[in-house]
């Protein structure tokens, strides 16, 4: 992932370098805003929202450290590491107290640099990553509790007011498979947990792709409960999975919507009313006792490897992918024969759903029962592995092939984007990001192209415009500099001397001779 990270130095050609530097490696932060001193800093941070703060110690108005103890008591989530010179360093340690993780003595270089950003971006994904894992546990707990609701259960004495919360004003979508064992499938009994796996993955998807976040709370082997807000494509939401689940795997759904909840009392009953109508039409073969046990460890699982692969593909570098998804593979072969399946399985369903949001691939969700069937008639966790390496297979041909096809028109919109925006910050960062290719990648494939490097072709456009406003307006030099992307008139400046040996100002008048 990429962190956003916020700049506070005062000295413009200062902060302007540590930007070049931060954008010209690939260090996982993309600069969002710069300010000159801690006023302005609190301004952006209301608006940004920034994962880290790299700010100066002495400032005019408000210094580093005054600043640090603003963002420790009011946006405990933002990091703050501080520049000072060593003549001020014993003063910075003050902001230790203020929750600063580190610190960047003046004047830095890359590697420098480099080192402290690194550090930071760690420790923004490691709390990233609990952060996960604190929700989902909040929803292993939600479900919990609505299961005990709905089945009435012990266990919801004294959360009446989260459950009310959670239900009433809100709709109930119940789920129920038909029969998991079709007669035009060969599925069997040890078919279960992989088919239940697929099912609950695929109702999720749909979920999601409605944009609908409510909890999703497995029942029993074959009955699910979704909640939903009122108002919703209910009836829509509905067929398309009763579409899907018999298109994927050759299994039949009943559906059916309550009205929106309006007290506690309503979902047990409205559940039992719904298992009396469906009862005629499931066949109910399996474990009648049995929960959905692996759902929301699936539902995880599905999103940490679409993370991780999400994560390879933005790296822009297809070797580094294959390593990813060999290792990925590799541990597959070291589970037992039941967990190798699962999880050969799980990589199947995240590398298909990357190849649709990252990859553009419009093609349908593979056909998981021939795959299941596949996976089930494998004897060994190693058999297991082999297949998730030809699924692997297939996922980075695709990636090579997009990689390729995204290549030849990467440049030529850049080119067409910077012809339109250069007025705008248009970091090689926010460039990178635009195409889903890493900062280092798109240097070097911008300067294979151009024969320039990104910053140097972007100041050259800058400059051309600043050209064509001195000669043929009566534009002040400051309203100049702001309408071609510089923010500072004697940044731009400067710029402007060190390519035509003389000022803004001085060229206009040589002109108009």
């Amino acid at each position: 992932m990429t962190g956003k990270l916020l700049l506070v130095e005062d000295q413009t050609l200062f902060r302007k370098g540590l930007r070049k530097m931060i954008e010209d490696h690939s260090l996982g932060w993309t600069v969002v805003g710069e300010a000159e001193n801690g006023h302005e800093a609190l301004e952006l941070l209301e608006a940004l929202q920034p994962n880290l703060v790299l700010t100066d110690i002495r400032m005019p108005g408000m210094d580093g450290i005054e600043l640090a103890e603003h963002i420790y008591n009011k946006h405990a989530q933002t990091d703050v590491v501080i520049l000072t010179g060593y003549d001020d360093f014993k003063y910075a340690q003050m902001a230790i107290r203020f929750g600063v993780i580190d610190f960047l003595l003046k004047p830095c270089n890359d590697r420098t640099l480099m080192e402290v950003l690194h550090k930071a971006q760690e420790r923004l994904e490691s709390v990233l990553r609990k952060r996960e894992e604190r929700e989902a546990d909040l929803r292993m707990k939600e479900e919990a509790l609505l299961r005990a609701l709905l089945l009435r259960l012990p266990g919801t004495r004294g959360e009446e007011h989260r459950l009310k919360s959670w239900v009433v004003g809100n709709r109930l979508l119940f789920v129920a498979v038909k029969d998991y064992f079709s007669v035009n499938k060969h599925y069997g009994p040890n078919d279960l947990g992989l088919l239940q796996f697929a099912l609950f993955n695929i109702l999720t998807e749909l979920m999601q792709q409605h944009q609908l976040t409510g909890p999703f709370i497995s029942l029993e082997f074959d009955r699910f409960c979704f909640i939903v807000e009122d108002g919703r494509e209910a009836n829509t939401l509905g067929r398309l999975m009763e579409e899907a689940v018999q298109s994927y795997l050759g299994i039949g759904l009943t559906v059916s919507w309550t009205p929106p909840v309006t007290s506690l009392n309503e979902p047990p009953s409205l559940y039992e009313s719904f298992i009396l109508k469906e009862a005629s039409a499931s066949k109910r073969k399996g474990s009648e006792s049995a929960f959905l046990s692996s759902g929301v460890a699936s539902r995880q699982r599905v999103k940490e490897l679409q993370t991780q692969l999400t994560g390879g593909i933005l790296l822009g570098q297809p070797d580094k992918l294959d390593d990813q998804i060999s290792e990925l593979v590799s541990k597959i072969g070291t589970l037992s024969p039941e967990d190798a399946k699962m999880e050969a399985l799980a990589l199947a369903f995240a590398m298909n759903s990357v190849a649709k949001q990252q990859l553009e691939q419009s093609g349908e969700t593979p056909g998981f029962a021939k795959q299941i069937e596949r996976l089930q008639s494998l004897q060994s966790e190693h058999a297991a592995a082999e297949w998730a390496r030809g699924e692997a297979g297939k996922f980075i041909t695709g990636f090579e092939g997009w990689r390729l096809r995204n290549n030849e028109s990467i440049i030529s919109r850049s080119l067409d984007y910077l012809d339109k925006h250069y007025m705008e910050t248009c970091s090689l960062t926010e460039m990178a990001e635009m195409f889903k290719v890493s900062s280092t990648y798109y240097s070097k494939l911008f300067k294979k192209v151009t024969g320039d490097n990104y910053s140097a072709y972007l100041t050259q456009i800058r400059m051309q415009k600043a050209v064509m406003l001195l000669m043929n307006t009566d534009m002040k030099v400051l309203e100049i500099a702001a309408s071609v992307g510089y923010d500072d008139p004697n940044y731009f400046t400067n710029v402007f001397r060190l390519l035509h040996k003389m000022s803004p100002s001085d060229y206009r008048k040589q002109f108009k001779r």
